[in-house]
């Protein structure tokens, strides 16, 4: 999170003595102390930590522990952010994040709904994790950054889940624009903030679309290659029913996607209306007074000491005091350069039971148990496509969608001075986009429209809310959703080998509004611009596939970014496309085409050349092409024009279930399963993943033991 101006007052405030801010430790647990000789932790030859234990506690450990093992420097800030000790870590940029966190309420939603809304079984489970993770932080005290933040507890975990939702949703942005006095202008002016190049497909495909009858996922998320969103690979194995492999973002309790014995399931990003903006009407004679249905209402205070450290060493951290509000309409801010007052209202900071639906999604052994987890309602945003050994496939528009009155206008600042505007529901679940079980026998998504799930002859939505605007905000398919319709509708039936080759596939499609967006380029005129001849030659003899040998890719590629960067376009515009004229295209194009003779000599430069898989001591050429089926979201990493993937294909997960359960598993990283650059696990995937060849997996843990690499208990 950048630096926001209203904390660059903060090292004048010397007079400012306060107790340290600190949270309740709930450390005395409820639950028995475990012991790590009860937990088995398996590695195999990729590093990959299979957790074996009688009770899903002590797997929880066990993962806590190998997780730490391999990302334990990543995984603190998650700690640090929850207990509100980033400004102790990182100073002026940490006291934001940690105002962040106490202006929505989220270790107050915490303390409050811990007992009552939290089962027994998740309490005793996430518990089982906070003691791994303490374990580690003890024995090895050398590797903690802020020593203060341990012992942790369980709330601060499930702090962390409220603190991942509401970031996800993106209103950190928010806080800051009140904060900072942007929707001060409105209706002249709205903020709005560019995504990173987020996305994710998954697709099922039920026994009449496959050659041997069986029933086929493929979980493939893309996210970021490196930090706290990163994912992490595990196999969680205990005597009380849970056996499931696959992936989380490092720090999490439980796996975010995978497959066990009877099911699995992929998410995808999706893109609806999950904050609102509301400006509040203040009592002019007295402060503090807003106007609610008639009535003038005092506006809850809520000040916090924030922690900054103001030294390299952390021996001077200055105690200063900020304010922030609440509201009927939830957590309200200042602005910074007027006396008007905002309330930002999302679903994030209303649950706490977003770890407890993961977890009850790890355990479910069939469709009606899998429904059950997800009708838990406490995952903010994602798509799910979901398969079984019962042959049922689905994709469902999962999320926490506020249930407004669509009379109103959502688009920009909303009137905070009425219960009109105040929602306090949410759509059902069962309400929301879906598509079940359909006829032409698969689901997929490719953060595309959730109106477009399979193919048009047999989607059944299931759609009953009226305003499609705010459930659908980046309308129409992407080149991802084009290529795959493409591919799923050239054959009747698709072989697990097909569904690889279809998930690895570098071909830009010919159709939609990204395709379109880019004809311009393509049918520039060598008569009018002959000194483009040879560009333009490469371009449209170019037969879309994005290999590394491929020079089309890299002039394309190098004339995107500066559309993108110029015009701060980002993932969005590979739905909605974008309108460029003539003039800038030449001008790109002849751009690009200087700054590959100024740095090669010639503008015949291999894609594989420029775009590069990066990690530690190996830097290996990289296929793809930003929203392929297999993509590379690149980022400048010196001045010879190296990209290094940064966003991408970050794991990869195909099964095959049969009736008696998951019978092919196979898994995929970019780069390696651990983010300890002293480990040999940390970059030993990249070979494999630049020639798509993947990692054959069992959940049978005699199968496990014996490809084990080493065995051992977390002490």
């Amino acid at each position: 999170m950048k630096k926001t101006s209203f904390f660059g007052f903060l090292i004048c405030i010397a007079a400012f003595i306060s107790p340290l801010f600190s949270f309740a430790q709930n450390i005395n647990s409820e639950f028995p102390v475990i012991n790590p000789e009860n937990v088995t932790i398996v590695r195999d030859s990729f590093g990959i930590p299979h957790i074996f234990a009688k009770t899903d506690a002590e797997v929880a450990y066990g993962l806590a522990w190998a997780n730490a093992e391999d990302a334990f420097a990543v995984t603190q800030d998650l700690i640090y952010t929850s207990k509100g000790y980033m400004g102790r870590k990182q100073g002026i940029e940490g006291a934001a994040v940690d105002f962040f966190v106490h202006s929505i309420g989220a270790r107050e939603l915490v303390e409050k709904n811990f007992e009552k809304d939290l089962s027994p079984e998740f309490k005793k489970y996430v518990d089982g994790w906070v003691q791994g993770y303490n374990a580690y932080a003890k024995a090895h005290p050398n590797e903690v950054k802020v020593k203060s933040a341990f012992p942790i507890s369980s709330h601060d975990i499930v702090t962390a889940y409220v603190v991942i939702m509401s970031a996800l949703s993106w209103t950190q942005h928010q806080v800051a624009d009140a904060v900072g006095g942007k929707y001060d202008n409105v209706p002249l002016v709205f903020p709005t903030h560019p995504t990173p190049s987020v996305g994710s497909n998954a697709f099922a495909l039920n026994s009449t679309k496959t050659v041997d009858g069986k029933t086929y996922l493929c979980i493939n998320p893309h996210l970021g290659m490196e930090g706290q969103f990163s994912f992490y690979e595990a196999h969680l194995q205990s005597e009380e029913g849970l056996n499931i492999e696959g992936c989380m973002f490092q720090g999490s309790t439980s796996l975010a996607m995978g497959v066990n014995e009877h099911l699995g399931w992929g998410m995808t990003w999706n893109t609806f209306d999950k904050v609102d903006v509301f400006k509040l009407k203040m009592n002019p004679k007295r402060k503090l007074e807003y106007e609610f249905d008639g009535n003038w209402v005092k506006l809850e205070k809520k000040p916090v000491w924030l922690q900054v450290n103001l030294s390299k060493k952390g021996k001077f951290v200055l105690p200063v005091k900020k304010m922030s509000y609440w509201s009927k309409f939830g957590a309200t801010l200042k602005s910074g350069k007027s006396e008007n007052y905002y309330a930002i209202r999302f679903p994030a900071n209303t649950t706490i039971q977003t770890g407890q639906q993961l977890y009850k999604m790890n355990k479910a052994k069939n469709y009606d148990e899998y429904w059950n987890a997800i009708r838990t309602h406490a995952i903010t945003l994602f798509n799910i496509v979901y398969a079984d050994d019962k042959d049922n496939i689905f994709y469902i528009h999962h999320g926490m969608m506020p249930d407004r009155d669509t009379t109103i206008d959502w688009s920009g600042l909303v009137a905070g001075n009425t219960s009109k505007t105040l929602w306090t529901k949410l759509i059902p679940l069962d309400s929301m986009p879906k598509t079940i079980n359909p006829s032409c026998g698969y689901v997929f998504n490719t953060n595309n429209t959730p109106f477009h799930a399979s193919s048009n002859e047999c989607c059944e939505n299931g759609y009953c809310y009226t305003s499609r605007k705010l459930m659908d905000q980046r309308p129409g398919d992407n080149n991802r959703a084009q290529r795959f319709t493409e591919l799923i509708g050239a054959k009747d039936k698709f072989s697990l080998q097909d569904l690889h080759d279809i998930k690895f596939d570098i071909t830009f499609s010919r159709k939609g509004n990204f395709a379109k967006s880019m004809q311009p380029l393509y049918d520039l005129d060598v008569k009018k611009y002959p000194d483009l001849q040879e560009p333009l030659q490469i371009l449209n003899s170019w037969n879309r596939v994005s290999d590394i040998h491929a020079y089309a890719p890299t002039l394309l590629g190098l004339c995107i970014k500066t559309i993108f960067d110029k015009y701060h376009y980002d993932d969005a515009n590979f739905v909605l496309g974008f309108d460029i004229k003539e003039e800038e295209w030449v001008s790109t194009l002849r751009a690009t085409c200087d700054t590959l003779k100024s740095n090669f000599g010639s503008i015949k430069v291999e894609w594989g050349t420029v775009n590069r898989l990066v990690r530690g001591n190996k830097d290996l050429p990289l296929r793809g092409f930003p929203d392929m089926l297999s993509p590379s979201y690149p980022k400048k990493i010196n001045s010879r024009l190296a990209f290094k993937a940064d966003y991408g294909d970050t794991y990869t997960m195909l099964a095959s279930f049969g009736k008696n359960g998951v019978e092919k598993l196979q898994a995929l990283q970019p780069l390696g399963n651990s983010l300890n650059p002293v480990s040999k696990h940390y970059n030993d995937q990249m070979e494999s993943f630049t020639k798509q060849e993947m990692r054959t997996l069992s959940l049978k843990k005699e199968d496990v033991m014996k490809r084990a690499e080493s065995v051992y208990h977390p002490q």
